[in-house]
């Protein structure tokens, strides 16, 4: 499944970048659907930082899924790569329930948008195995692939989107 969305922020570039990389804790606030996101690693090497950040999230599970997802569960790790050279983010990330079935990846990129505007274009994919769910026969996995799908679409997309809202809250108040 395909994971697509842009957002804009009306501030430059470099700003947006630096935000998005180096205050994400402090968007937390502005994340509806996000509990809380902890640094864990953070590396610099040349143009590129690497970040592993934990995301708590909350939301409502659905009741197909509410046997294999429980609500303690809803925590993923972020790996990023944040390249300044390209103003993108190559991005991984490992979910706490389903970590060997649920694979989550892509790019993102920051683009000059016009005069002091930035266009933030996130493009990933997602795939769950259904054929090797934990307790679940596998015809019911595949079953119920569509449904665990929209569902971590659901915790996942949003975030991108209120982030960039975030990060014009957060810049708005001169931060």
């Amino acid at each position: 499944m395909q994971i697509h969305a842009d957002a804009a922020v009306s501030y430059p570039r470099e700003q947006v970048f630096e935000v998005y990389r180096d205050k994400l804790v402090e968007l937390v606030p502005y994340l509806p659907n996000v509990d809380w996101i902890k640094v864990l690693e953070r590396r610099e090497e040349g143009p590129v930082t690497h970040l592993v950040n934990e995301w708590k999230a909350r939301g409502d599970i659905p009741k197909v899924a509410r046997k294999i997802i429980k609500p303690e569960t809803l925590l993923w790790k972020d790996f990023a790569d944040w390249n300044r050279n390209e103003y993108s983010c190559a991005w991984r990330f490992e979910m706490a329930f389903m970590r060997e079935q649920v694979k989550a990846s892509g790019k993102n990129f920051l683009v000059e948008n016009g005069p002091d505007r930035t266009r933030y274009e996130i493009r990933g994919t997602l795939e769950i195995d259904g054929n090797n769910i934990p307790g679940v026969p596998g015809m019911l996995g595949r079953r119920i692939v569509p449904q665990i799908e929209k569902f971590v679409i659901a915790l996942i997309r949003p975030n991108f989107i209120t982030i960039s809202d975030g990060v014009q809250q957060y810049l708005d108040a001169g931060k």
